[in-house]
């Protein structure tokens, strides 16, 4: 009988054999290869007779019959085996991965997860039978999943002593040496003592766990409505990967960034004050511990079908950034480079800039180990806040009066303008249109806005943006190109709400905001503002900061037409103080320039 491991491996392995064929020497059947070889070629018995009939394979079959592998290897289902011989493969070595296997059997690890089988036994074992000619130079999986060179000589550089030996269930070879377990760079994570604390959060059950895959397991009998399997099938999930790459993939490539325990935890001390939830949020303290390591990990990892060499010459784009620079605008509300790292090689402060000793080859690509953190939040998950205006969901709520019936009425109307590509404006408008606010009764309005996502014990630059009346009408008469006097409430949970102060009034009006006629206005409301708690990712409304904006114009003023009531309000900023954009007006002031300017690099020039 073939035990369950090898059952669900097969089952893998046809599902994959159409890709595979074209690069391994992977035969349909074994008759195939029977039949081209003659029937003299044949050695009677099984494989597992044959290994344990051989003197020089004793160690090897040692480890083989402990871990309950020989009765796979004396059935029906053809393998081919590289077997070390015991010049390079001790007794004690055997004995110390016999001890290995039944210490974690009895600590009631799988065979799935065991580690001599997997890095051992299936390390030197592959399904279906491969052949070597004279030039051969072939990719085949081995058992646990692994790729191997295979050559007419060796595989993975390791000599073959003898080779295509046939026997009725597969070909054995003789191997000079052992050959080498390379792990994944998941598997990596969990080995090194440095990285104990990455491994920690990689590895919590949290996230990783496995899940019975119905479709691919063997249904029995229904009892009681319920199908009973005969065979499970389980996949090992990963609900990081979903942020980070499938790392434990064979057939991908990628770099990552691991922060050694020391960085780790420095980091975590440092950003667990950025994701301060409210105390009545549901499941705070899971959330406060996972967007705390988010914040981290995420941005680390690199496919390398992205980032050839050539690429990383000038740039890194990491599994979190978004490839498409046109797509950027629908995620962060303008084409950031987030995520993504200009001359990543570069030593100081290049993000892969670690010393070669510190660079561990893994089979599906390699680990940065970083004793230094050249990653900055400015460049991840410190990021512009874009509220804008016209989209109607940012809206708290409009202002209202009762009117003459006794009902509710609302003081102002709003519409959506959108900014013609003719207009000298154009550029100057954030997503190329704004809201107009005009009142429907003679008095002051206002209008409430949610600062939705924002991170708690981080600066934030608050600017409101707006528009003058030409962005939308080049032909507005006078009269309506006045400014307007605005005053500003933020509302933060943590604190009464707090009437923002202009810092640099233009006018008599101290604390009011004042408008510049016919000019695009960037007000700045409050500089390095600090929220006391992070709403990223909380769906509760009433957890949200708020800023609310009303008129502050008297009659008389309107009636010596100083000013206006109505607002065209472009978005609300929350610029990370000292972000990127050292020089505010060079980049707010041309919302569009993003695509000649490339901040990024101008930062990294900076530095």
């Amino acid at each position: 009988m073939i035990n369950n491991s090898i059952k669900k491996y097969i089952r893998a392995g046809l599902l994959c054999c159409g890709a595979a064929v074209a690069f391994t020497a992977c035969t349909d059947t074994w008759d195939d290869h029977y039949n081209s070889v003659g029937n003299s070629g044949i050695h009677e018995g099984t494989l597992w007779q044959a290994i344990k009939s051989n003197p020089d394979l004793s160690n090897f079959a040692s480890v083989v019959e402990a871990c309950d592998f020989a009765k796979s290897l004396n059935s029906s289902q053809v393998f081919t085996v590289f077997a070390p011989t015991n010049a390079n493969f001790s007794s004690e070595d055997a004995n110390q991965l016999i001890s290995q296997y039944k210490k974690e059997k009895s600590a009631g690890v799988t065979e799935d997860d065991n580690t001599v089988l997997k890095e051992f036994v299936q390390n030197h074992v592959a399904l279906y039978n491969y052949s070597v000619a004279a030039d051969s130079r072939d990719s085949i999986m081995l058992m646990n999943g692994k790729y191997a060179v295979l050559s007419s000589n060796d595989i993975d550089g390791v000599e073959m002593l003898t080779k295509n030996v046939l026997y009725g269930n597969g070909v054995l070879y003789t191997l000079k040496d052992k050959v080498s377990y390379l792990t994944s760079v998941f598997e990596y994570v969990s080995k090194d003592p440095d990285l104990d604390s990455l491994y920690s959060f990689l590895y919590n059950p949290s996230y990783y766990y496995k899940e019975f895959v119905p479709e691919r397991s063997v249904p029995g009998s229904i009892v009681d409505g319920k199908t009973q399997y005969l065979d499970s099938v389980y996949m090992q999930r990963n609900d990081l990967f979903s942020y980070l790459g499938q790392l434990n993939i064979e057939d991908s490539t990628y770099l990552m960034i691991a922060p050694t325990n020391e960085v780790w935890n420095n980091l975590v001390t440092e950003y667990e004050q950025y994701f301060n939830y409210p105390q009545n949020v549901n499941k705070r303290d899971s959330m406060v511990y996972t967007q705390t390591r988010l914040a981290i990990v995420n941005g680390t990892t690199f496919s390398r079908t992205f980032n050839p060499d050539k690429v990383l010459s000038d740039s890194a784009m990491s599994v979190s950034s978004v490839k498409e620079y046109s797509l950027r605008q629908s995620y962060w509300g303008a084409p950031f480079e987030y995520y993504q790292y200009i001359k990543p090689l570069d030593a100081p402060y290049g993000v892969l800039s670690q010393d070669p000793s510190d660079i561990i080859k893994c089979s599906n690509g390699s680990v940065y180990k970083a004793s230094t953190w050249n990653i900055d939040k400015l460049m991840t998950f410190h990021q512009y806040r874009i509220i804008e205006a016209e989209n109607t969901s940012n809206i708290k709520e409009m202002s209202k009066e009762l009117g003459n019936q006794g009902d509710s009425v609302t003081t102002v109307q709003r519409t959506v303008q959108y900014v013609d590509a003719q207009n000298s404006f154009y550029n100057k408008v954030w997503s190329g249109r704004f809201m107009e606010y005009t009142p429907t009764m003679t008095v002051n309005y206002s209008v409430t806005y949610y600062l939705r996502d924002v991170l708690s014990n981080i600066g934030y630059d608050i600017y409101m943006v707006t528009q003058p009346v030409l962005a939308s009408d080049s032909n507005a008469a006078p009269e309506r190109r006045l400014p307007v006097v605005l005053k500003c409430t933020l509302d933060s949970p943590g604190r009464d709400p707090e009437v923002l102060v202009n810092a640099n009034p233009t006018t008599d009006k101290n604390t009011q905001f004042v408008t510049s006629p016919d000019s695009v206005n960037y007000i700045l409301l409050a500089e390095d503002y600090k929220f006391d708690y992070c709403t990223v990712g909380v769906n509760d409304e009433t957890l949200q900061a708020t800023l609310k904006i009303e008129t502050d114009v008297k009659s008389s003023e309107l009636r010596k037409k100083q000013y206006v009531r109505d607002l065209n309000l472009d978005c609300i900023l929350l610029v990370p103080h000292g972000s990127f954009y050292v020089d505010v007006d060079r980049v707010l002031m041309f919302p569009h320039g993003y695509y000649e300017d490339r901040p990024f690099k101008w930062w990294y020039l900076q530095r």
